[in-house]
Order: structure tokens, then C-alpha cells, then sequence
């Protein structure tokens, strides 16, 4: 269903859903607002409540992939042209998309960087009638998601990166010759030293975030094809990671929708990307996960950096584990090779 936030009440939940930060010094343009994965769409009430609403809906308000519960890839507040244009406040919104349907319009898709705010990604899409409009979401969906997506990367690695835990971030860059931007309320995990491994974590009343890596010698091509991706998670978990009971362990959840796919992660780092749910082996903790498997120049080894979050849902319902999965994602897509 449809999450619609009119005008009047986008107004009353302004303070809540519209603080933003202070300028940002590379830019000058002040700092961009918005929740989580929360897209705003600037279309007419003809255009957004026909045929184009239920495209948005396909696209942005599908299910997440891999969650334990279903959740929509983005939350979608609908502002009218009237009441967005110079509107600074909504303006500053770190996602915006942008629908202009006119007969004079050319059929063209715009895109701009830090356009009012800063990290911040406005696309405007011009048609010359909905049917148009339509055709043009479906055909870059996978593309639109993408640019927003990365949004929320470049957002998260600013906000860790203003309050860092520097110790824990050279320590991983000493052992593995990459860094990653480690947020200063995580900690390293009270284990026996093990060469190839590390574990970093969160844990607070309502959920724990974990980032686990690993590094093991290359073997070939077949260090990158799932199913010894996946048993090399398996194997890492039970090695590493204790269960909450005598004979538990965790470990990918085979039973349930995984997926894996090439991407290409800061630094021209080419990587596999995995995402599914893991769970604890004789006992029932579980919840969702992304990876990443990926080799560095002129090193022998192939390395795992690994995000993953338990959340059970009924300890706190207001805690997305979307949200929550975006935030262990932005610290591995945070990567930068030494």
C-alpha cells in the first residue's frame, strides 16, 4: 500500500522527518534531510494518483529483497509542484524524484548532484503524457533504484565518518591493507586472536549489528561462484562466531530466497555481492545479511567483509530492519583500498 504524506501533514512532521545537518564544507550547500530510505516524489495529484502511482509503487514499495519480514525498498512521500517549488525545506530532501507531464515536454531524463543539499540526488523525468512517463520508470527501474541507493551510501559514509572510531579502523586497515569507516559506538568482539579474522559489533536493547572479515588464500574463479561463497560463510561463522547455546552456531539460512550479484565497490574494487538471511543453527536466532567477496591488487588472498543484523521484531516494532541492514551495508560499502 501506498505511503502518501500530504502537504499539511509533511508540515506537522517537519521537525521529526525534515532535520538536516549544517553546511557541508566541500560544497557550501547545506546539509541534506530526510530518513533512511525515504524518497520524495514532486508530481500533480492527476499524474501521481493515475497509472504513474502504481508504477511508483512497482518500483520503490516493492518488498526488500532478503528480509525476514517484508518491508518496501523505500518509504515515498508525494509533494505536489506548488508546494515543493521554493520550498527550501523540502527542497533540501536527499531523494528526490521529480515528474513534469506536459505535451510540450520532451521524453528525457535529468539527473543532478547536491542540487539544494548536500549528499543529495535530484532526477527529474520530462514526458509528454503518463503513458510515456510510465514506459521510462520500468525501463531504468534497475537504474533508478541504483542511483538512490548510492545515495544513501554516500549519506552513511558522511554521518560515520563525522564520528569514526579511528583505533578500530586502523586496526582492520594494518591487518587487511583496506579500510572501512567504523562508527564509534561499535566495538571489536572479546575473542581468541585469530590471523584472518575479525569481528566488530553493536549491540544495544533492540538489535545488534555485526561486520565480520575474513581473508583466506585465493584458490581461482571459484572463490567468486555462490555456493562456495555461501559455504565459506558458513565456515567462517561456525569457526568464529559462539552461538547463544551449547552446540549452537550460525550460519546461512539455505532454506529461504538468496541472491548474489557483481558490483563494483569504492576504489574500482570488483566484488560479489550476497544477500539472504542467516540463522543460528539448534537454537532461533536469525535475521538478514549482505556480503561481499572480493580480491585487492597485488595481494594472494580473497577477503569476505560480511554485514548482518538481529532484530527481533518483537522487541521493537518501530526498528526497520531495512534500515537497519542499510546501515551495515553503508560501513562495507565504505571501503577504501590502503
Amino acid at each position: 500500500m501506498r505511503k502518501i504524506a500530504s502537504f499539511f501533514a509533511v508540515v506537522a512532521a517537519a521537525v521529526a522527518l525534515f532535520s538536516s545537518c549544517g553546511p557541508t564544507p566541500l560544497t557550501g550547500k547545506p546539509g541534506s534531510s530526510g530518513k533512511t530510505l525515504e524518497l520524495m516524489i514532486v508530481a500533480t495529484e492527476g499524474v501521481y494518483n493515475g497509472t504513474t502511482g502504481q508504477v511508483i509503487d512497482s518500483i520503490f514499495q516493492a518488498p526488500q529483497d532478503a528480509l525476514n519480514q517484508p518491508e518496501s525498498r523505500f518509504d515515498v512521500v508525494h509533494i505536489t509542484p506548488s508546494n515543493f517549488n521554493g520550498n527550501t525545506m523540502f527542497q533540501a530532501h536527499r531523494n528526490i524524484l521529480i515528474l513534469d507531464v506536459n505535451p510540450q515536454n520532451i521524453n528525457k531524463i535529468y539527473m543532478e548532484q547536491d542540487k539544494w543539499s548536500s549528499p543529495q540526488i535530484v532526477i527529474r523525468i520530462t514526458a509528454s503524457d503518463p503513458r510515456s512517463l510510465d514506459s521510462m520508470l520500468l525501463v531504468r527501474e534497475e537504474r533508478l533504484l541504483k542511483e538512490y541507493y548510492n545515495q544513501e551510501y554516500r549519506r552513511m559514509n558522511k554521518v560515520f565518518s563525522q564520528k569514526a572510531d579511528y583505533k578500530i579502523q586502523q586496526y582492520v586497515e594494518n591487518k587487511y591493507g583496506f579500510s572501512i569507516v567504523i562508527p564509534e559506538e561499535f566495538a571489536l568482539a572479546k575473542l581468541k586472536e585469530e590471523n584472518n579474522f575479525t569481528w566488530i559489533l553493536k549491540r544495544t536493547k533492540d538489535f545488534d549489528l555485526y561486520i565480520y572479515i575474513d581473508s583466506r588464500p585465493a584458490k581461482g574463479a571459484s572463490d567468486f561462484e555462490e555456493a562456495v561463497i555461501l559455504d565459506n560463510i558458513d565456515t567462517m561463522l561456525r569457526r568464529n562466531v559462539p552461538g547463544p547455546s551449547e552446540g549452537s552456531y550460525p550460519g546461512v539460512e539455505r532454506r529461504d530466497f538468496f541472491y548474489t550479484r557483481n558490483v563494483v565497490l569504492a576504489d574500482s574494487v570488483n566484488a560479489v555481492e550476497t544477500r539472504g538471511l542467516w540463522r543460528t543453527y539448534n537454537d532461533f536466532m536469525s535475521g538478514p545479511f549482505v556480503c561481499y567477496t572480493f580480491s585487492l591488487p597485488g595481494s594472494d588472498n580473497v577477503y569476505t567483509l560480511m554485514g548482518s543484523v538481529y532484530s527481533p521484531s518483537q522487541r521493537s516494532k518501530m526498528v526497520m530492519k531495512r534500515d537497519l541492514l542499510m546501515q551495515v551495508d553503508g560501513i562495507c560499502r565504505s571501503l577504501k583500498i590502503k
